[in-house]
């Protein structure tokens, strides 16, 4: 049948096919410029290569204070896995580590080794292989004229720059297993593993440095009082000792030296008190920093990719062809209202 009904409207088959072959050079002229400029771009496009590196962090113990609840709240379809966390930075934002700002001005300013074995900071390499090595507007490297107080203070370049880093410098946490992935895409497969290494390096340094914090500043603290503390104690030891050298025969006993040597006796007892005491705090101060320290395994280390992982030409060049055909059909149809012919009510 060369016309399909559908309720009461229909198609006519045969037409169609009449317009296609009467339009046949206009339909291929049209595959073939769109064929064209797939391969093109796909031909002008910088390759890309992908590192990958996978960190296993330490699982830290989780409270019992609701553990109660966790069943009913999973049944009710609620999740009080975060709230049960006694990590200081939850896994779920790391993330967001990788994506701030300190992040991508420290990557700046790091030195990285290309595949041509050339070392180069990596904002000379960004400039030389992302944006082109074009000298930058002025207006686009402009800051504004003031000094920076509890803020960053960026160019446009840079706010273009962190923009583009963050669709190339990926975090993935895996909830089940806590396996952070990070993936990175660069021109060259040598810096993409370099910086791959790097995020991963600053990502553990961070949450170290976060969980720790705390109780290094303690453990500090409680150095300096230990050093005060063990002076003070030597030095009413010394007076002690040195009290009994002069007093160790009883020939004489005046009421004053048995006054001296009491305030001697409560001034020792009390230092020697308030040193051991500080020294065991101090003892623990230091366990608990062992303690917090998270430990990170390298899972699997970053691998220089031996295989661009963009572009596809292939695909590129089929997909224009698809756009192209759909582009010269669409133009067909409604050239002299060609449509018409088809679809009939």
């Amino acid at each position: 049948m060369d016309e399909i009904k559908k309720d009461s409207t229909s198609i006519n088959v045969k037409a169609f096919f009449q317009i296609i072959w009467k339009e046949k050079f206009l339909i291929l002229a049209m595959v073939i410029i769109a064929g064209g400029l797939g391969f093109w771009y796909g031909a002008t496009s910088k390759e890309q290569f992908t590192s990958q590196g996978k960190i296993l962090p330490e699982l830290q113990g989780k409270s019992t204070k609701i553990g109660g609840l966790a069943g009913l709240a999973n049944l009710a379809g609620v999740d009080l896995s975060n709230l049960e966390s006694s990590e200081a930075i939850r896994p779920d934002l790391y993330p967001d580590i990788l994506r701030s700002t300190p992040f991508f001005m420290q990557l700046f300013k790091e030195k990285f080794t290309t595949r041509d074995n050339k070392t180069v900071s990596f904002e000379d390499f960004y400039h030389q292989n992302v944006e082109g090595g074009a000298p930058l507007p002025e207006k686009d490297t402009k800051l504004f004229p003031v000094k920076e107080n509890g803020f960053l203070l960026i160019s446009h370049q840079y706010e273009k720059r962190i923009k583009n880093l963050k669709l190339r410098i990926l975090v993935d946490i895996d909830k089940k297993s806590g396996i952070i992935t990070i993936t990175v895409k660069m021109p060259d497969p040598v810096v993409a593993a370099q910086v791959a290494r790097f995020s991963m390096v600053y990502l553990t340094d961070y949450v170290t440095r976060y969980r720790i914090d705390k109780a290094k500043r303690d453990m500090d603290f409680l150095a300096e009082k230990v050093n005060a503390a063990k002076g003070k104690f030597y030095s009413n030891q010394e007076k002690r000792a040195q009290y009994s050298d002069q007093f160790q025969l009883p020939t004489i006993r005046l009421q004053s030296a048995d006054v001296q040597r009491e305030r001697i006796e409560a001034d020792y007892r009390i230092s020697s008190t308030f040193y051991n005491e500080l020294l065991k705090k101090y003892e623990e101060a230091k366990i608990k920093v062992q303690q917090d320290t998270p430990v990170f395994q390298v899972l699997e280390p970053p691998i220089v990719p031996t295989q661009k992982s963009e572009p596809f030409r292939s695909l590129i060049l089929l997909i224009a062809l698809i756009l192209g055909g759909t582009l010269a059909l669409i133009i067909v149809m409604f050239k002299n209202n060609n449509y018409k012919k088809v679809i009939q009510s």
